[in-house]
Order: structure tokens, then sequence, then C-alpha cells
């Protein structure tokens, strides 16, 4: 109980942070109607005469604005538009029509913005990848779409799955919360093999957000939230084709049709199939370099708009994804015994139906509510050599979300209800595991924004876990504009999820370790509580010109401490894999600095440094968390001719790893306490020709590194020293690829 009244009196504390202001505002819309059609006019500026009181319209045209004693006089304007002044009185919602201009030469603004960026109008800090920064890389599903981006890390999990997983703020990818249109996505089953299920042609835009995010999105999230925007009716091209091919046969064909049902209804079907039939051995260890593969995903959703506020969406998704690696001597249809080929097998297929439902208030633009829901069944079936690994998941999740203001537009606030079950069913070899959650939560998130230097975001949920227990979810995000350039955000809060401890780490099945629990703290689940960790951040930006160029400098710091952590062990013997609970600290720190800078005209510069410090307490002591470089570089470099010709070039450099004990290995068998460090470089020419067409040629892995013997006893997979797990750089070498792309509008 004596938890509860701190959880009340937290709840209490946040609510009185509101200060309500009870000045009116003004509600308008402004259009532009040209050829008999209206159209919304984003950017207008809307201001008192006479005054600094202003504000500009919204996407959509809209705008709120507090009235001023000062004047009663309200100007529209924009350029191009003749401008408006309207006498206010006492109307609470204005329409406002502005007419081109009869005379205007032909004026060119040029303006300077990378293809990705932080939200400068944002009080989370939040990363935007638009499209544009997606085609600089051949960006084939989501765990490729990175590669230009140096907040985010994506590596191998083992040499023989060709399964990937994200890392960032020098944590792994199920601690951060990747939502497809800010609904649960690659989560359970999927937060590690996930990352392929997303064609990256499918992909509009992605925003990162680093440390805690919205309380909006749930409690799970750590180290951050990775949200993906997928192509929708209402901005699709009417058709956009994709093709790609690579040196080692991997072939992808991406198709995406929009058609609109009369006036208020539209679709949107994505369709993808890619293929990796071919075997390859470049580094001669008997293995395939990449498993050959096959995978079909086909997405279909409807958008409907009406013109009395309702917006409603809703779709399904279905998935195949097969992939056969191991020996290269190895074929599905034999009997697995030690005395024949090693083999790997992983296959999923998932079925998903999704919706939203929301409603915005007639003349109350800022008043609405919104209804999302997603549910998915996925199976999945693996085996590592003669380690099976089997897998059933259901899902269930809805939101309730309803947003408005106190006051005025200063004051706003989201709250909500939620709902999740979730059931796994696993089989590791003779070991049967279930788990069935159900999770119900509240929230309630205020937001405070003068409208000129300061937003301030606070919030907080609760959510009764039917295995765990109660959930208690605090988070704040602050930023302050002590100049028009400058902004400086700070962030809070703590982040609780429930590890699935063997789907995310089965690369220790592609070894003959032997796994093991420890330190068991619950009957429920696999024996061990919920991970929780606190996350505290900064970031400053600062915009800047030099020589009448425009850049941008980002610098951030963040510290993750864990109050409790699932730890894979993997220090202790070579031959054993154990997963125990945290004693003693676990903690990361990471800082990075980056760049974003117009070198010349057309000819943009980022370029990036990140420090990591991982720390876990295991049972021998503090040691550095393994395969996790503490010192990275990033350098890209974009051109783009006025013939529309693009070229992009990307350096990493990656610093030492530390690598798991196996000094009681035979010598020949043995690797150093730390690996080398490497450079890797890719580079794409891209270009663009009229009626809609694209072609791209490219190259990763620029210098042919790979790592040298990355599988130990790779001749001997059934013996007590084989492991194909300690992975810290690339498997492969020098990758050439070519793709085209074709969109009707």
């Amino acid at each position: 109980m004596k938890g509860n009244y701190h959880i009340v009196l937290t709840l209490i504390l946040l609510t009185s942070f509101v200060n309500i202001s009870f000045s009116q505002s003004l509600f308008g819309v402004v259009i532009t109607e040209e050829s008999g059609k209206k159209e919304p006019l984003f950017g207008a500026n809307v201001y008192w005469q006479g005054t600094t009181i202003g504000t500009t319209t919204k996407e959509n045209g809209t705008f709120f604005i507090d009235r001023t004693e000062d004047s009663k006089k309200l100007i529209v304007s924009f350029v191009g538009y003749a401008s408006d002044t309207i006498e206010i009185t006492n109307q609470t919602s204005i329409n406002v029509t502005l007419n081109p201009e009869t005379t205007l030469n032909e004026v060119v603004v040029e303006g300077w913005k990378p293809s990705s960026g932080i939200n400068y109008l944002e009080g989370i800090n939040t990363l935007e990848m638009s499209e544009d920064e997606l085609f600089k890389a051949a960006c084939c599903n989501l765990s490729e779409s990175f590669e230009t981006n140096p907040s985010v890390d994506v590596s191998f999990t083992d040499a023989v799955s060709g399964t990937k997983q994200i890392q960032m703020l020098g944590l792994s990818g199920p601690n951060v919360m990747i939502s497809v249109e800010n609904m649960p996505g690659l989560r359970g089953l999927s937060s590690n093999y996930g990352l392929t299920f997303i064609p990256g042609s499918w992909i509009n835009s992605i925003q990162v957000t680093k440390g805690v995010g919205s309380v909006v999105n749930g409690h799970e999230s750590i180290a951050g939230q990775i949200n993906v925007e997928l192509k929708k009716p209402q901005e699709s091209d009417k058709l956009f084709l994709n093709g790609y091919v690579n040196q080692s046969g991997r072939t992808e064909l991406n198709t995406i049709y929009t058609q609109r049902v009369g006036e208020k209804w539209a679709t949107t079907t994505l369709l993808h199939g890619s293929i990796r039939p071919t075997k390859m051995d470049n580094n001669d260890d008997g293995f395939l370099d990449f498993p050959i593969s096959d995978q079909v995903n086909f997405v279909n959703r409807w958008v409907y708009k009406s013109k009395k506020g309702w917006l409603g969406q809703f779709g399904v998704k279905v998935l195949e994804d097969n992939k056969i690696g191991g020996q290269t001597s190895f074929d599905e249809d034999m009997e697995r015994t030690s005395s024949n080929p090693y083999g790997v097998k992983l296959s999923s297929t998932k079925y998903e139906g999704f919706g939203k439902l929301g409603h915005v208030f007639s003349g109350k633009e800022y008043k609405s509510f919104g209804f999302q829901f997603n549910t998915y069944k996925q199976n999945f079936n693996s085996y590592f050599g003669l380690n099976n690994y089997d897998a059933d998941e259901d899902y269930v999740y809805s939101n309730l979300i309803y947003q408005s203001i106190i006051g005025n537009t200063k004051h706003k606030f989201k709250t909500g209800l939620s709902y999740s079950y979730n059931h796994i069913d696993e089989g590791l070899n003779a070991l049967q595991l279930d788990r069935t959650e159900h999770v119900t939560g509240g929230f309630f998130e205020y937001t405070y924004d003068n409208l000129d230097d300061l937003i301030v975001i606070a919030g907080a949920r609760l959510d009764y876990n039917s295995l765990f227990g109660e959930i208690f979810t605090p988070r704040i995000h602050v930023k302050y504009s002590p100049f028009e350039t400058t902004a400086i955000r700070l962030s809070a809060g703590s982040g609780t999820r429930t590890a699935n401890i063997i789907s995310e780490n089965t690369s220790v099945l592609a070894s003959s370790r032997t796994v093991l629990f420890e330190n068991l703290q619950t009957n429920m689940g696999y024996g061990f509580e919920q991970d929780k960790a606190w996350n505290f951040g900064l970031n400053v930006s600062q915009e800047f010109r030099l020589n009448y160029r425009d850049g941008v400098i980002n610098f951030d710091i963040y510290h993750t401490k864990f109050d409790n952590q699932v730890i894979l062990d993997l220090d202790r013997n070579p031959q054993e894999a154990v997963f125990t609970s945290l004693i003693g600290d676990s903690y990361s720190n990471s800082l990075q600095f980056q760049v974003d800078y117009e070198l010349l005209k057309r000819l943009d510069l980022r370029m990036a440094y990140r420090w990591l410090d991982v720390t876990v307490d295991y049972n021998i002591g503090e040691l550095q968390k393994p395969l996790f470089p503490q010192n990275r570089a990033f350098l890209n470099l974009e051109y783009e001719t006025l013939n529309k010709w693009a070229f992009d070039y990307t350096v990493q450099w990656t610093g030492e790893q530390r690598i798991p004990n196996t000094r009681t290995n035979p010598e020949e068998f043995r690797r150093s306490e730390y690996s080398e460090d490497f450079v890797l470089m890719n580079a794409q020419i891209t270009k663009t020709f009229d009626k809609g067409w694209a072609v791209y040629v490219g190259m990763e892995n620029v210098t042919d590194y790979q790592q040298k013997d990355a599988i130990i006893a790779a001749n001997d997979p059934f013996g007590a020293f084989f492991d194909s797990s300690l992975i810290w750089g690339p498997i492969f070498g020098r990758m050439a690829y070519v793709g085209f792309r074709y969109r009707i509008k």
C-alpha cells in the first residue's frame, strides 16, 4: 500500500503542475482557392497588428492564437498572396481565404535542410529520417535503413543465421521500442528477426527518439523508440516500383499501388518478394556467408476521411519468411545427426490486422479522440544444428487516446486507457515454456508550450501486469530555447519490459554452449522479474552559419541505469551461456557529437563521434559489455548535380570491442581479449530521369574488410568448442548492387 500512496502523490503533483490559464484563444483556417479548388496554406503568418504576438499555420492550414488587449486587428499574410486584415470582436473561429497577387515576379527561394535531422520544434529529442535519407542507400529493409545514420547501429548476431539486431545508446535492440505508426511493431518473437520484415521501399519516414519516449505509447521503451511510418493512401504515389539485385544473387521487387474509391475512401496495396538462391562461401570456412532465403510480404490498407471530422484506417498484413544456412554441404532433406553437415533453418509466418479511428471536434481542432487496435499471430520454427527452438505468439493491443486543452493552447493534455494481451508458447529442445500476460493501464500527459522558448511535457502511466503486478512509469521532457538558433532538451523517466530471453538471444543456440538459468526470482515466465531501468538525457542543438552556408551541431549525453535486468553471461565458461538476474550494477553512458553542414552548394556533410561506456556486474566483477564498441566515428558526404545525379559516400570507423572469455579453450580455439578496430566504406550513385524513373548502383564494404576466423571450430560444428556467436565485424566482403525505382504520381 505504501507504493500506492507514492503513485497517488506523484499523480497529484503532476496534475498540480498544470498552470491553468483562462484566457481565450482564437482558432482559424487559412486557405486559397484556385480554379475552383480549395487548398490549405501551410506556413502562413498570423499576427496581431502592432504587436509581436503571432503564429504560423499548420499543414492543414489551421492556427491558434491567444487574444490580446493591445489589438483587435488580425493580419494574415503569405508570400505571393495578398495579405488580409480581419477585425476581431467576439468571434471564436474564423476562416480566411488569401488570393494570389495578380502581378508577381518569379522568386526562387532556396533553403537548406538535411535529409535527416532533429525536429527543432519538438519538445522530445526526435530524429526524423525522410524518404530522401532512406534512398541514399539500398535500404532493402528496416535493418539496412540506418547505414547513413550515426545514432543507430546494426550488426549480425551470429555468423550462420543472417539475423541482425540494432543497438542504441549502448543497449541491444529489444531495449528499443520499435513501433509502426505509433503502435507496437517489432516485439516479442519479432524483436530480433523482425528487422527484415519491413521492406525499405514501404517506409515513408522514420522517427528515432533517444531516451524515454511518450507515456502515450506504453512503458516498454528504455533506450528509445523507433517509429516507422509506412506509405499511406492519402500521401502515396499512384504506383511505385522498386527492384534490386546484388552480386550474391539477392533479388527483390517491391510494388506499391494506391487507388481512390469515391470521395471518402482510398486504398494502398504493398507487395514485397525477395529471394537469395545462391550459396556463397567467400571466406572458405565451410559455412554459407548468407543463408539462402525467400520472403513474401503483403499489406492492404484502407483509409476513410469524412467531412465531419472522422478519420479511420484499417488493414491486414501477411508474411512468410524462410532461411536455410549452415555448412555448404547441408541439405534440409538430410537427417539431422552429428555425422551429417551442420544446418540452420528459420521459418516465420505472421498474420496481422490493425486499425485506427479518430475524430476531431468541429470548430475545436485542438480537441480529438482516437482509438488504435492491433493484433497478430506469429509462428516461428527453427533449428541450429541439433538445437531446436519453436515458438508461437498471439498478441492483441488497444489504445484509447483523448486530447484537448486547458484554458488555451499553451496548456494541452493527452489521457487514455490501454490494454494488451500476449501469449507465447516456446520449446527449446526438451524445455517447454509458455507465458500469458494481460496488461491494463492508464496514462496522463500534460504539455506546456509558451509558443516562444519553453516546452514541458510531463506524463505518467500506471499499468497492471497479470504476472508482475503494478508498473508505474513517470517521464518528463523539457525543451528550452535561450536563443532562436539554440535548443536545449532534458529528459528523464523509467521503462519496464518483459525480456524474451530465448528469442532475443538465439545466437547462443548457434554454438555448442549449454544454456543455463541461475538466480531465479519468481516462478513466472522464465523465472526472472521484468527488466526495469531509468534513463536520463541531455541534448543541445545549435544552428549556425559559416561562409554563408547553414549547419547544425548536435550534442547529446545519456545515462541508463538498470534496477533489474536479465543478464546473459558468456564469460564464465566458453561452453556455457548463463542467464542470470542482476546482482550488482548495470549501466550505459552514451555521448555523441554530430555536425551537419552544407559544405558547398548541393554538397552536404554529416560527421559524428560517439563514445560508449556499457558496464555490467557479472559474478566475477564489473566488465565492459562484450561485442559493443566503446568508440565509433562516422562521415557521410552527399552531392547532387543540377541534372539529377546523386552521389553518396559513407565511412564508419568502429573501435575495438571486448570479446567474451575463451581462455580455457584449446589454443587453436581461443580468441584475443579485444577485437581489432576497422573501417567500413559504402558508396552509391543514383540517376533520376524524367517520367518517374531512377536507377542506382552501389557497393557496400568497398575495402573488402572481413572478420577473420569468425566461427570458432568451424571444422567441428558438433564439437565442444564450436561457437559462431562472437561476431564483432563484417562476415562477408565487398558487395555490389544495382536497382531501379519507378513512380507514377
